[in-house]
């Protein structure tokens, strides 16, 4: 090989190793800080986790719109910001009033979350009727996925943390969920041989998520038993849910970026992109497992 070209090679491979190794640190980093950070707003809960969780939710907003915004969708912040907003800010505000002597500015009743749907019925139709935006039809779309897709999530994650023992089943979700990537991730790399999507994330192996869906339920099976006054079935159907739909809202999330051509849905945190990227799994979860324990408790 020509010197040239060979000290070329060499300085090209070099700068792939530092960006690598950058990109490692970064994540290691924010790991770091952010594992530990996590934990303790989990543990504190009440108005501090709701205060975090709403800023978290509403960046999330942002990135989602910003992705629909690339698709060439019509979006709207404010309507957005209420979707996702309001019923944390309601919770938020009965907190708020449970150690001060503030009036909360709402109740949370059933008919005033109704009175809030409907009037997003009418609210977004006319938005866009005589907005000067194209697209009538999926901007009405978008606004409503983002309902589903980011309100309603973070909401049950509220939710989630103030059940008896919230701060248990948050973080026994929040883990399962890692111990499902890490074990997807690493037996799908040595032993993945049959793609799982490749349309949507080629890099994903049926082995892979096979080893996840396992690793996680058991992991869930077994600390929650040692943590939580749990039946063996419960833990096992939430085990299962998180196993299976964690993985799906992973795929779920990836084929939305696909669709838009974009490679991250932010870039926010530091060698791990936006907050959509690392509440992906948690977002299509968090709900089953508020549904799932409601229904045993009641």
């Amino acid at each position: 090989m020509h010197p040239i070209r060979f000290k070329s090679l060499l300085i090209h491979s070099k700068n792939i190793i530092f960006e690598r190794m950058n990109e490692l640190t970064k994540r290691i980093i924010v790991a770091a800080i952010g594992i530990p950070v996590g934990i303790i707003v989990m543990y504190l809960g009440g108005i501090i986790f709701n205060v975090v969780i709403l800023i978290i939710s509403l960046i999330a907003l942002i990135e989602f719109y910003k992705i629909a915004e690339k698709k060439g969708y019509p979006t709207c912040i404010p309507i957005g910001i209420i979707i996702v907003g309001f019923p944390i800010i309601a919770v938020l505000s009965h907190k708020i009033y449970s150690v001060t002597d503030y009036k909360p500015f709402i109740d949370i009743t059933a008919p005033h979350f109704i009175l809030l749907f409907i009037t997003l019925f009418f609210v977004m139709p006319l938005y866009f009727l005589f907005s000067k935006k194209e697209n009538f039809l999926a901007g009405i779309g978008v606004a409503f996925t983002s309902f589903f897709y980011i309100s309603l999530p973070f909401f049950s994650l509220v939710l989630l943390r103030d059940l008896e023992n919230g701060f248990y089943y948050t973080i026994l979700t929040f883990a399962s969920i890692w111990v499902c990537d890490s074990a997807a991730f690493f037996i799908g790399r040595k032993f993945g041989k049959h793609k799982l999507a490749p349309n949507i994330s080629p890099k994903k192996s049926v082995e892979g998520a096979i080893a996840g869906f396992i690793a996680s339920t058991t992991f869930f099976v077994i600390t929650s038993n040692y943590l939580i006054e749990i039946s063996l079935v419960l833990s096992i159907v939430l085990g299962v849910v998180i196993g299976i739909f964690g993985q799906i809202g992973d795929l779920i999330e990836s084929k939305i970026k696909r669709d838009a051509g974009v490679k991250d849905s932010g870039n926010i945190i530091p060698g791990h992109g936006g907050v959509l990227d690392r509440f992906d799994s948690i977002i299509f979860v968090v709900p089953f497992v508020y549904i799932i324990l409601l229904l045993f408790m009641f």
